[in-house]
């Protein structure tokens, strides 16, 4: 009878155990969705810096802060405006999910390296210089859709 009695337990903590990893299986979600536009916290009015980021992979770029968009200070390197000394830029390009380790989303312009923009509690975040820093130098927050 206590063979029995281990048995019975053995299955059903087997069973449970089947149960609970195939509901975290299906609750596992997959990349994250970066689509749609993302504007810069802080900014108000009718032409706030946005990112407008397409399912296509393509996004477009208004009104985007010069130390964001211009990394590298190389006029042949950094999408419109950057060499122009204007105080922000406007660009499309690609977008891509990041690899590695890092997650987030990276946009190029003209093949070209721009930015990583890194997901956080509060939305977007961009970094000018070092990751080490306790805050993002931008945040971006996704727009409601209208």
């Amino acid at each position: 009878m206590a063979t029995g009695l281990r048995t019975g337990l053995a299955a059903l903590v087997t069973a449970l155990c089947l149960v609970l990893t195939s509901c975290a299986g299906s609750m596992a979600s997959g990349p994250p969705d970066y689509t749609g536009t993302w504007q810069l916290v802080g900014q108000d009015g009718s032409e706030p810096a946005r990112f407008v980021v397409s399912a296509d992979g393509t996004y477009t770029a208004r009104g985007i802060p010069d130390a964001l968009a211009c990394r590298t200070r190389n006029a042949d390197t950094s999408p419109p405006g950057c060499s122009e000394g204007r105080s922000s830029s406007d660009f499309s390009g690609q977008w891509t999910l990041a690899d590695g380790s890092a997650p987030g989303i990276r946009f190029r312009f003209a093949d070209r390296f721009v930015r990583q923009g890194y997901p956080t509690d509060a939305g977007l975040a961009f970094f000018t210089g070092s990751l080490d820093v306790p805050r993002p130098d931008f945040v971006f927050v996704r727009t409601p859709a209208r």
